[in-house]
């Protein structure tokens, strides 16, 4: 019989941080991010390939927190259409949208405009310490660029000894204080150059 070794991942979305930053690249609208269905398989198998030594080890997909500012006040069509598109992923293939508030949209000259949003990083902070502390995860993939979270990146691994894969477009202090990062800068508009 032989003996596994299961490692439990949970992956956490900043929504704002990752899609600005993916637009740019990709020279894309937010409304035409189409990753979503198999983003969390990519990550998974970046890990799989790259962090794993050995054959005995499995993974565990413990969830998917995105995080994302909505407005209490959805006035214009396109914050409609937006509340909708993530109801829509919550809770579909591991899925768990979380919501941070967001300023008034507006527009301007016609095009729409996010308010800025508010919440994001906090609520993906305390769910990080809390799967932390419950030990719902071994290790997390945690996408976003924002330096914001390095003093929970740092106690994640200090204090409760997990490993934190940072997964963005930058080489920045975020990058460099995680025990491991993915590189987005790298990667085609589906991601899956990156498996």
């Amino acid at each position: 019989m032989e003996l596994k070794k299961i490692t439990k991942i949970a992956i956490f979305i900043d929504y704002d941080n990752f899609a600005i930053s993916f637009c740019e690249k990709h020279r894309i609208l937010e409304t035409d991010i189409t990753i979503w269905d198999g983003l969390s398989d990519v990550l998974l198998e970046f890990y799989k390939n790259n962090f794993i030594k050995n054959d005995f080890e499995v993974l565990e997909h413990t969830g998917t927190y995105l995080c994302v500012g909505i407005s209490d006040f959805l006035i214009y069509k396109e914050d409609k259409e937006m509340k909708a598109r993530f109801q829509a992923l919550d809770r579909k293939t591991g899925f768990i949208v979380r919501y941070g508030n967001r300023a008034l949209s507006y527009k301007n000259k016609g095009k729409f405009c996010l308010g800025k949003e508010k919440g994001v990083d906090s609520e993906i902070i305390c769910q990080m310490l809390m799967g932390a502390f419950f030990n719902h995860y071994d290790a997390c993939i945690l996408m976003s660029d924002d330096n914001d979270y390095l003093p929970v990146v740092r106690r994640v691994q200090d204090f409760f000894g997990k490993k934190v894969i940072q997964a963005g477009f930058r080489n920045e202090k975020l990058r460099n204080q995680a025990y491991g990062h993915i590189p987005l800068e790298n990667a085609e508009s589906d991601l899956n150059n990156l498996i």
